[in-house]
C-alpha cells in the first residue's frame, strides 16, 4: 500500500497560505503590491481589529473585467508575467500569482472592480476559496478588496496571531514602507476608524518622510543623489542625533520594492563609521535603481530577500553615494512663504505655549555660506536664503580647510592640529557671527564654553569640539600622507604573530598615514613614532588593534580598509583631544571658539556627539518673565 498521499486543492491551498500569509500585514502587503502594479494613484488601507476582523483595500488603478474576476484567486494566475523567460527581469512588485489565491483560502473575501472603459463594475465572493457567481455593481473606477474573518477557519494559525494592537502596528509599519517605495502615490491608513497618516502622492521623498516618519526625521535628511556601475542611489540620511541602537530605520527599496539587505546594510554603515555614535546605527532612506536583470527577487515567498548577480557593484554604489552627500555637509532647505510673509521652514520644532526656551539642536548639515563671508556654525532657517544654498552646493568638502589652526589652541593643550600651518591674527581676520562679533563668556563645569553671539548664547562643548577639530586635520593629513608624527627616543616593543608581521609589511603605508613608524625585528616590531598626542599605552593599543584588523580583514577592498583607518583616527583624535574637567587658560579657548567659527560645517564629533547648541536671548527672556 502506497504511503504517499496527493494533497487535495484544498489543503494544498491552506498550506501555500501559510508561506505567503503570514499575519494580517502580509495580506494588507500583497494587496497593496498589486494595487501599486495596477498603475493607482491614491490608496486607502483600512483594518479592524488589527486586521483580522477585516481589511480593506481600495485604489483607482485600471481595474479588473468580469472574466478576470474569478481568474484572480486561482493559485499561479497572474497578469505580470507569461512565460519563465520573464522572471529573469522582473519589474513588477507581485509576479508569483499566489497572494490572493492564499488570502482567499483563509478568509472571507470580497473584490469588486471596474475598468475606465466599462460601463459598469463586477463583483466576486470568495468563500474559504470557494467562489461565488460574478456580479454587475455600480462602483468607481479602480478595485476594492474586502478581507474578513482572516484565519477563522485554521484555528491553528489564528492562536499563533498577536494581541490586535500588536497587529495593527504590523500592518502600520508594512503601509509606511510602502508609502515610502512609491512617493508618487497617495496612501492612507486607517485602523480602527483612526486615520493615522496619509501621503500626498507628490513625488517628493521629503513629503512621504514627513508624513510617515515624522518632523524630526524630515527635518534632518540629507539628500542623497549618486550614479556608480550603472546603479543609481537616491533618497536620504538622517542627523547622527536620530542613529537607533538596531537597524530599524535602515530603509531600503531596490526599483520601488522595499527589501532587507546585509549588502547594502553594510555599505551605508562603512560609509557613515565616522559620522555616526558608535553601536549605534543610522536612520537612512535608500532607493536604488538598476537593471532588473541584475537583481533576483524570486528567493522568498515575502519578496523581501533578493539576490544580487555581484555584490561588490551594489556596495561601491551605495558606499560612495552616501559617503559624497554626508562629507558635503549640505542639509536641504524647504522654505515655503509663510502667512505674514517670512520665510520659514516648515519642519521648526513647535513650543507648547512659548513659556519654555527654545533649545535648537545642531544640524549636522546646515548648509555652508559662501565665500568669503563667514556665518557661525549654527543658525536659523531662515537664516539661509538660495544665494548660500546655491554656494554650499559647489562648496569643498570639510576634508580640504581653507582656514589654519589656531596657534593658541595647538600650543596651549600641548597636541598640535597640524604642524605646518599656525593662526596668525595679521593675516587672519576674526571670523564673525551672524550679528557681527562674538564675545567669549566663559566656562562652566571646565566642560562647557559660552559665547554671546547678538541675540544668542552658544554653548560649546570642549572636548567634542576640539576632538572634530584633531580629526578633520588628522584625516586631511593622512589623505595627504603628512600625518602628524612624534618620535620615540625609546621605542615601543610590540610582540606580532606571523599573520600580524605580514600584515604591517603589507600596509606599512597605510599605518605610516595615521602617523605610525617602525621597525621589524624578528617576531616583534619596534614602533619608532606615533601620532600626536597620545600617551605609550594608548599608541601601543590603537597600534595593536590596527594590526590585528589588518591580518584579519586585509584582503577587504580599500573602501573597508579606508574605514579601518578611519576609525583609528577617531580614536587618535578623540584620546588625543582636550577632556571635559581639564583645566585650560582663557586664550586657549577664546581659541578654540575662533577655530569654531572658522569652520562653519563642524557641527558633530566623529562619534556623533553634537558639538554645541543655541539659546536665543527672547528666550531667555521668556524664562524670567521680561516679555
Amino acid at each position: 500500500m502506497s504511503i504517499i498521499n496527493v494533497l487535495d486543492f484544498k489543503t494544498a491551498n491552506l498550506i501555500a497560505a501559510g508561506e505567503v500569509v503570514e499575519r494580517p500585514a502580509s495580506v494588507v502587503k500583497e494587496l497593496v503590491e498589486n494595487s501599486i502594479d495596477a498603475g493607482a494613484r491614491k490608496i486607502t488601507v483600512e483594518i479592524r481589529g488589527g486586521g483580522v476582523s477585516m481589511i480593506r483595500v481600495t485604489d483607482d488603478g485600471c481595474g479588473m473585467s468580469a472574466d478576470d474576476l474569478p481568474l484572480c484567486i486561482l493559485r499561479h494566475a497572474t497578469s505580470k508575467i507569461a512565460t519563465g523567460d520573464d522572471l529573469a527581469a522582473i519589474g513588477t512588485l507581485g509576479f508569483r500569482g499566489e497572494a490572493l489565491a492564499a488570502t482567499a483560502a483563509v478568509s472571507r473575501m470580497k473584490i469588486t472592480s471596474k475598468r475606465r472603459a466599462d460601463p459598469t463594475g463586477h463583483a466576486i465572493n470568495v468563500t474559504y476559496g470557494v467562489c461565488s457567481p460574478v456580479t454587475e455593481t455600480g462602483c468607481p473606477d479602480g478595485t476594492v478588496v474586502t478581507v474578513s474573518e482572516l484565519f477563522s477557519n485554521v484555528p491553528a494559525r489564528r492562536k499563533f496571531l498577536r494581541q490586535d494592537k500588536t497587529e495593527a502596528a504590523a500592518v502600520a509599519s508594512v503601509c509606511e514602507k510602502l508609502a515610502l517605495s512609491s512617493v508618487d502615490v497617495s496612501l492612507t491608513f486607517i485602523s480602527d476608524g483612526v486615520r493615522r497618516f496619509s501621503t500626498a502622492g507628490d513625488g517628493d521623498l521629503k513629503n512621504a518622510v514627513y508624513a510617515v516618519l515624522g518632523r524630526q526625521v524630515a527635518a534632518e535628511l540629507i539628500p542623497v543623489d549618486g550614479t556608480t556601475g550603472g546603479i543609481t542611489v537616491t533618497g536620504g540620511v538622517a542627523s547622527p542625533l536620530l542613529a537607533r541602537p538596531n537597524r530599524a530605520m535602515e530603509l531600503f527599496f531596490i526599483n520601488g520594492r522595499y527589501i532587507k539587505s546585509t549588502v547594502i546594510s553594510s555599505a551605508l554603515e562603512q560609509a557613515l563609521v565616522s559620522f555616526c555614535p558608535a553601536e549605534r546605527f543610522p536612520c537612512a532612506v535608500l532607493f536604488l535603481t538598476m537593471h532588473p536583470s541584475v537583481v533576483d527577487v524570486n528567493v522568498h515567498p515575502s519578496k523581501l530577500e533578493v539576490k544580487f548577480s555581484s555584490d561588490r557593484p551594489v556596495f561601491d554604489a551605495v558606499y560612495y553615494a552616501v559617503k559624497a552627500a554626508t562629507e558635503t555637509g549640505q542639509r536641504p532647505q524647504l522654505q515655503p512663504q509663510a502667512a505674514e510673509g517670512r520665510r520659514v521652514s516648515p519642519f521648526l520644532p513647535v513650543t507648547d505655549d512659548g513659556e519654555k526656551p527654545r533649545h535648537v539642536q545642531l544640524s549636522a548639515f546646515d548648509t555652508k555660506p559662501a565665500e568669503p563671508e563667514r556665518k557661525p556654525f549654527v543658525r536659523t532657517p531662515d537664516q539661509i536664503d538660495e544665494q548660500q544654498i546655491a554656494a554650499a552646493v559647489s562648496a569643498p568638502s570639510f576634508s580640504q580647510p581653507d582656514t589654519e589652526p589656531s596657534q593658541a589652541v595647538s600650543e596651549s593643550y600641548g597636541r598640535p592640529l597640524d604642524p605646518e600651518q599656525r593662526y596668525d591674527p595679521a593675516q587672519k581676520e576674526e571670523p564673525e557671527g551672524p550679528h557681527g562679533e562674538w564675545r567669549y563668556i566663559g566656562e562652566a563645569f571646565d566642560t562647557y564654553l559660552f559665547v554671546e553671539d547678538g541675540d544668542e548664547v552658544l554653548i560649546i562643548d570642549k572636548h567634542a569640539a576640539h576632538e572634530r577639530l584633531r580629526f578633520e586635520a588628522l584625516k586631511a593629513a593622512m589623505n595627504d600622507h603628512a600625518a602628524s608624527s612624534q618620535l620615540r627616543m625609546i621605542p615601543i616593543t610590540v610582540p606580532v604573530t606571523e599573520e600580524e608581521a605580514a600584515a604591517a609589511s603589507l600596509f606599512m603605508e597605510e599605518l605610516e598615514a595615521t602617523g605610525y613608524g617602525y621597525e621589524f625585528d624578528r617576531g616583534i616590531v619596534n614602533i619608532t613614532q606615533t601620532p600626536s598626542g597620545l600617551d605609550d599605552d594608548e599608541a601601543e593599543e590603537l597600534f595593536v588593534s590596527m594590526l590585528s584588523e589588518l591580518a584579519e580583514n586585509g584582503a577587504a577592498p580599500g573602501i573597508a580598509k579606508q574605514t579601518l583607518f578611519e576609525r583609528a583616527l577617531y580614536q587618535v583624535s578623540c584620546k588625543g583631544a582636550i577632556k571635559g574637567g581639564d583645566k585650560n587658560d582663557r586664550e586657549a579657548l577664546e581659541a578654540l571658539v575662533r577655530e569654531l567659527y572658522a569652520h562653519p560645517e563642524i557641527t558633530y564629533c566623529p562619534h556623533g556627539r553634537p558639538v554645541a547648541f543655541r539659546m536665543a536671548k527672547a528666550a531667555i527672556e521668556r524664562r524670567f518673565g521680561r516679555t
